[in-house]
């Protein structure tokens, strides 16, 4: 059996001790003299009482383990998504002053020089680019929120991985086959452990616009399907129903049946919180956003169409941008007249773009941040 531990704390270092500890203690990964590479999840600038980043109090916590384990080198690094900047992203999470209060280095994904690598048993990605310092180290911990997703159901320890790519490459993965492509990162670049952040996870329309939910607990194993089964499972999934989670189990990357996974600490059963599902649906959200659809990808044009809709609503902008339609897939049926702004969203929509706004891409990346209270 593999061991995942799932322990509630007062602190996130009562947390973070006790759920490593459970599963052996940080000397059973980090070796004295180890160079150590450890990745949350920074995906927007955002404060930790989000719900949405990886709380900086947890990676404290992992960096002084790691410090007494006797890692010669130190070093925390993670890239927000393409429209922001690391730099930013450390400073607004509060992350980039605990690398400094506890002499790591902060890395800074989208700076740093990216090295090609082969895919051993891809099935997509036969060559990624990976960073130079994540391939320079002996360990990788991985430390991921935990939170839902609109793309990919939920965002965990296997997720975390996309953190890794570069811009440009993060891009081109988020759309239909996501869900084989972060399997094919963590062949590339699987972690040595993982630390889940449950302290204040995210539920509903993940992984930045949903609703904070305190859990108070940490999860840690070295098996990622494992870790990514329990926590999945604590938030009112059944892992089968996470795609990512089931090709990564069949592709030999660890055990997802939780019948086969000992759980230390509290069981799942006194943990589980039936989370707030997300959804890439896009018809009916707002009264004055009429969507058009035909056929198009749930988790690529609808799922980015459905994140930019979910923040004019988190921002209160829904109501002021007045009459909206939204063209978006191929085979669209169109009324003759359209009333108010219109979008075009992605390229399989390019024949209308006449129609209004064009925002090309596969998947429509442009879409986030495009629409705006009408003058």
């Amino acid at each position: 059996m593999t061991i995942v531990s799932l322990v509630r704390g007062e602190t996130a270092a009562e947390a973070v001790q006790g759920a490593v500890d459970a599963i052996g203690g940080i000397k059973k990964v980090v070796k004295r003299g180890d160079k150590v590479f450890i990745k949350p999840n920074l995906v927007v600038p955002l404060p930790r009482e989000s719900g949405t980043v990886t709380d900086p109090e947890v990676v404290r916590a992992v960096i002084k383990l790691v410090k007494e384990a006797g890692a010669s080198q130190i070093m925390v690094g993670d890239a927000p998504v393409f429209i922001y900047k690391s730099r930013k992203a450390f400073e607004v999470t509060g992350m980039k002053e605990v690398v400094e209060d506890e002499e790591a280095e902060a890395v800074y994904l989208d700076e740093e020089e990216y090295v090609e690598v082969k895919v051993p048993r891809a099935k997509l990605m036969n060559t990624i680019k990976l960073p130079k310092k994540l391939l320079d180290c002996d360990k990788f911990i991985t430390v991921p929120k935990l939170k839902t997703h609109t793309m990919c159901r939920v965002s965990l320890a296997i997720k975390n991985q996309i953190g890794l790519l570069s811009p440009e490459e993060k891009q081109i993965y988020h759309r239909t086959d996501i869900h084989q492509k972060v399997v094919d990162v963590t062949l590339a670049a699987k972690p040595d452990l993982a630390i889940v952040d449950g302290l204040v996870a995210l539920e509903g329309q993940g992984p930045t616009y949903g609703n904070a939910l305190k859990m108070g607990v940490i999860i840690a194993g070295e098996d990622l399907v494992s870790v990514d089964a329990v926590a999945s499972s604590i938030m009112g999934f059944d892992p089968q129903e996470i795609p990512h989670i089931r090709l990564a189990s069949l592709q030999g990357l660890g055990e997802m049946d939780l019948n086969k996974i000992e759980v230390k600490g509290a069981s799942i059963s006194e943990v589980r919180r039936y989370f707030k599902r997300p959804s890439a649906d896009v018809m009916g959200v707002y009264p004055n956003v009429e969507v058009h659809v035909g056929c198009a990808c749930y988790e690529g044009c609808l799922a980015w169409t459905r994140v930019e809709l979910d923040r004019l609503g988190k921002h209160g902008l829904a109501e002021k941008v007045g009459k909206v339609n939204l063209i978006v897939g191929r085979d669209v049926k169109l009324p003759k007249e359209m009333e108010g702004r219109t979008y075009v969203i992605g390229d399989c929509a390019e024949k209308y773009s006449d129609r209004g706004v064009f925002i090309p891409g596969c998947p429509a990346f442009g879409i986030l941040g495009n629409i705006q209270p009408s003058k």
